[in-house]
């Protein structure tokens, strides 16, 4: 056997005839393969360091072009011919500590001192009782507490939706709010006394390793007998790594609350999502879900309570229920919450009514299958203006060489090039300044030395990812008989939208042409939205509130309308 060796990772056997991605998979390494490994989408690019594979195939030298001479290979389509080691840009789990307050807690007490000592007939009985007297609420004690109450009498109980969890000497204890992104999964711990947020961490969801969309992952659920229960422990396993990030016991936290799209709302809680891969996509269940730690792997206290947000219907799930507690559109008559990105979501508000609706966005926003696409991560391009003389200027993340472009340079990209005449509303490159043919197709080069550029077949893609959100969002004000000058707010939600450029994002049709007063950004509304559950009776009812009346609606296959939309502007 051959020897594939992993930067940072490790050193890993390689079997005969195995592909670069086979191996990797097989050992657990996450990288995306949203084509299922044909070398369509382009997302399982990595570096080779060193060693022998397989002779570039064509769909490698169409995708890649001079990013071979540079080393960059599709993990699917090389075949290992000997020891390799290779380097793979991954996003691992990076922690922030700070405090960030939220809103007053407005939760039952907690934390409320007891002494069960007398009385009859059972100490949990007179536990139970002596926080009653301390206007503590609670039905039962959980095993856990029930066996450190064999050995002491008093203390501080912990008590999570009625139940006794534990038992303790201090006043200490945490809850864990959860973002369970396709790509990309996010955590923050929350002090339950105070309220505040005082850490954050990040990385990429391990189930990226079987699909980078949601349909491969309901189809490898359907596929695979144990489909479900791997896509779970992958998700689970993410959770739990950035939990080892967030620096406290894992044993002090009793609440968890996670918010996800349906898809991955149902994974983690190990639900079979296959009934949202056939007509007419409906989830198995829509209201909040409760299991716990232990029941689901989670390192977290054994019996700590947790809980998913609602989810409105289709693929509009719990994720969109927490932008809409962030965003407080019940504040304006008539708004929209738009969350761009792989599988984006469009909320409408039009006095009392809610309408919301999903569209398939597709990869492209993330990069995926574009010619110098890569996710936001350091050396991705991320903001670009282009002189009238066509000339560009950019950032990358992290402000070294650039490696690729991300989805708001994209965005920046096709605005600057049609303010300057480069790019036609119809979507074609002109014959111009740095617009020379690429690999046999045409291509404005933003940085000819690193081979970054946008391709016209870049641009269809992005045509059809923009004309999706904009036919989407264009369908439900249709619905509710509004135009874009009737907006008073639209708040746009997700890390791709925080990056966003607003008024060339008008510009290419992303979003309503709306005043720039009327803009607002939330970054991860999702997860913001699950520490407002965590911690507030009033978010929590108005959870539920909105998802027994948001209506989600199904976007009509008109394919004459959609081609209309994917012209650039709105």
């Amino acid at each position: 056997m051959s020897k594939l060796t992993v930067e940072q990772l490790g050193t890993f056997e390689v079997k005969g005839g195995e592909t670069l991605l086979e191996a990797l998979r097989r050992n657990g390494v996450p990288v995306a393969a949203g084509c299922g490994g044909l070398g369509l989408c382009g997302l399982c690019r990595v570096k080779i360091l060193q060693g022998e594979l397989s002779p570039p195939s064509t769909r490698e030298v169409e995708l890649l072009g001079q990013q071979l001479d540079k080393g960059w290979r599709l993990a699917c389509q090389a075949k290992v011919l000997g020891d390799v080691k290779v380097e793979i840009t991954l996003k691992r789990a990076t922690a922030k500590f700070r405090v960030r307050p939220l809103a007053s807690i407005s939760t039952p007490a907690l934390f409320a001192p007891f002494d069960a000592s007398g009385g009859e007939p059972s100490y949990e009985e007179r536990l139970l009782e002596t926080l009653k007297a301390a206007g503590v609420e609670a039905r039962q004690a959980s095993l856990s507490a029930l066996n450190a109450l064999s050995s002491r009498v008093s203390g501080v109980a912990i008590v999570v939706e009625g139940e006794v969890v534990d038992i303790t000497d201090a006043y200490a204890g945490y809850g864990l709010a959860v973002d369970v992104g396709t790509t990309s999964v996010a955590a923050s711990l929350v002090d339950l006394l105070s309220g505040a947020v005082v850490a954050e961490a990040v990385t990429l969801n391990s189930q990226l390793k079987f699909g980078a969309d949601i349909i491969s992952r309901i189809r490898h659920s359907i596929a695979e007998p144990n489909g479900a229960r791997q896509l779970q422990e992958a998700a689970v396993n993410t959770v739990n790594e950035l939990v080892s990030k967030l620096g406290v016991a894992p044993a002090k936290i009793y609440r968890v609350v996670v918010a996800g799209n349906s898809v991955m709302q149902h994974l983690f809680f190990g639900v079979n999502p296959g009934p949202l891969g056939f007509l007419p996509f409906r989830p198995v269940y829509r209201r909040p879900l409760t299991a716990k730690g232990k029941a689901l792997g989670l390192n977290v206290h054994p019996d700590a309570h947790v809980e998913s947000l609602p989810i409105l219907g289709g693929y509009v799930g719990g994720d969109v229920v927490g932008d809409l507690l962030t965003a407080r559109l019940s504040e304006y008559d008539t708004a929209m919450l738009i969350d761009v990105g792989t599988n984006g979501e469009i909320v409408l508000k039009r006095g009392n009514e809610y309408v919301a609706a999903s569209t398939p966005a597709g990869p492209a926003f993330e990069g995926v299958g574009l010619h110098s696409g890569m996710m936001a991560i350091e050396g991705a391009i991320e903001k670009v203006r282009v002189s009238s003389g066509g000339e560009p200027e950019y950032e990358a993340i992290g402000g070294g060489e650039a490696k690729g472009i991300c989805g708001s340079g994209y965005v920046d990209l096709l605005a600057e090039l049609l303010r300057v005449g480069l790019l036609s509303k119809d979507g074609r490159l002109a014959r111009g300044p740095r617009v020379k043919e690429v690999n046999g197709v045409l291509a404005y080069v933003v940085d000819e030395r690193r081979g970054v550029a946008l391709t016209q077949q870049d641009i269809r893609k992005l045509q059809l990812a923009v004309g999706a959100v904009k036919f989407t969002a264009k369908f439900l004000m249709k619905k509710m008989g509004v135009n874009a000058e009737d907006l008073e707010k639209v708040v746009v939600a997700g890390d791709f939208g925080y990056h966003l450029d607003a008024r060339n994002a008008m510009e290419v049709g992303l979003l309503p042409k709306v005043d720039d007063s009327a803009m607002e950004y939330i970054g991860n509304g999702s997860l913001t939205g699950a520490e407002l559950y965590m911690i507030s009776q009033e978010a929590r009812k108005e959870a539920l509130e909105l998802a027994s009346v948001c209506k989600v609606l199904d976007i009509p296959r008109d394919d004459r309308s959609f081609i209309a939309e994917l012209a650039f502007g709105w």
